[in-house]
């Protein structure tokens, strides 16, 4: 493993995701400054997530024939302007349009950011992956934290930081691309053989279907609550926007560090992984609307976020086996569907939270991880072992 070039993956990915990781924050301030509906207000994790989830997968499968390394610094770019713009507009089509955008960075960069590192994963590619993912991931505990802290300190307009951390991590990253040797910045990954010169397996598309539909359930939890765990702390127990934002640093936090848990087990004991943090997830998820304590509530973030981050890099993992032939499109599937399909579930999530309250919509979410949670026990061994 090259930890150098992982550690470089890893803060890309960071700056990229950072911008994500606001949004939800940014939602409350939204709804108090220019009185937006739960539905309104969710619908830009839709704007965030739409043009993403065909963008990505379809970049995915054009970096399965032509490397495009240079989409990782303009994915930070265009991810971090967008975001950073909100601040400065008042019309909801505005707003909508750059998230949109912000969205859409995101989706040039995942594809071409999880093959780099992969590549340089080595013989341990759970391990490099869940520190590539761990950027994502910590970018998504501090946006909102950030959020909150420059909307403080400087209004609205504090988003444009988001515009300086991507501009010079983008910077970083074209600088590393350009002193990369050509040979290495264009030739993908071999499509009939791996990197051992042995032949790959033919892809199993039935295989991946059914880890598509369990990434989609777990997609709307991972949306869902993170749009509505700062809404719920400040609606249902009558928080302010900062506590809202500090629960959902530390779901995100424990988040992060289940992540790097749960690729260490992967290495260890494959995508089992995936069956027993969906084993948790159930009764977590069915719980969590129920309970009246604050105190109880801060206790469920914990399993919470085990639950919902570590099989992560199994995930991804387990759709490249399956997807042996087209690694690129797996990587913009099972990281495209991530972030994509949950945010086009959201505005029906909010429409339920306008009508019956948070308590419904949350509630409501539990069906999606029992139904997640079905079809990851489905799952069949991918005929390479993940590695042990």
């Amino acid at each position: 493993m090259n930890k150098k070039s992982i550690l470089l993956a890893s803060l890309s990915h960071l700056a990229c995701d950072v911008n994500g990781g606001t949004l939800p924050a940014l939602l409350p301030f939204l709804i108090n400054d220019y009185g937006f509906s739960y539905s309104a207000a969710t619908s830009l994790m839709l704007a965030y997530s739409s043009l993403s989830s065909v963008i990505q997968p379809l970049f995915g499968f054009l970096s399965d024939r032509i490397s495009k390394p240079w989409l990782i610094p303009l994915g930070i770019l265009l991810a971090g302007l967008g975001m950073a713009s909100i601040g400065f507009l008042q019309s909801y089509w505005a707003i909508f349009a750059v998230v949109a955008l912000s969205g859409t960075g995101a989706a040039l960069f995942h594809p071409e950011g999880a093959r780099f590192a992969g590549k340089v994963s080595g013989n341990s590619p759970g391990t490099g992956l869940s520190l590539f993912s761990v950027g994502g991931n910590t970018g998504h505990v501090l946006g909102p934290m950030l959020a909150v802290a420059l909307i403080h300190v400087f209004g609205m307009r504090g988003t444009a930081a988001l515009a300086l951390i991507a501009v010079c991590m983008a910077s970083l990253m074209f600088i590393q691309i350009a002193d990369m040797p050509p040979e290495k910045q264009q030739q993908p990954t071999a499509p009939l053989q791996d990197n051992a010169g042995d032949a790959l397996p033919r892809n199993n598309w039935k295989e991946f279907s059914k880890l598509t539909v369990s990434i989609i359930c777990r997609s709307a939890l991972m949306v869902g609550f993170s749009a509505f765990i700062p809404l719920y702390w400040i609606g249902h127990f009558g928080q302010s926007e900062a506590s809202g934002a500090f629960a959902l640093t530390l779901y995100g936090a424990f988040g992060v560090f289940s992540n790097i848990m749960g690729g260490v087990l992967a290495d260890r004991i494959g995508y089992r992984i995936i069956r027993i943090s969906h084993m948790l997830l159930v009764p977590v998820a069915i719980l969590f609307p129920l309970v009246d304590s604050l105190y109880a509530a801060y206790a469920l973030l914990i399993p919470l976020g085990f639950s919902l981050y570590a099989p992560f890099s199994s995930i991804v993992v387990l759709g490249q086996r399956y997807l042996a032939r087209n690694i690129g499109f797996a990587s913009g599937i099972t990281l495209g569907l991530a972030t994509t399909m949950g945010g086009i579930l959201a505005p029906v999530l909010g429409k339920i939270a306008d009508t019956w309250g948070l308590g419904a919509t949350l509630q409501t979410m539990s069906a999606f991880a029992v139904l997640g949670t079905l079809f990851a026990f489905l799952l069949a061994s991918p005929s390479r072992k993940l590695p042990e």
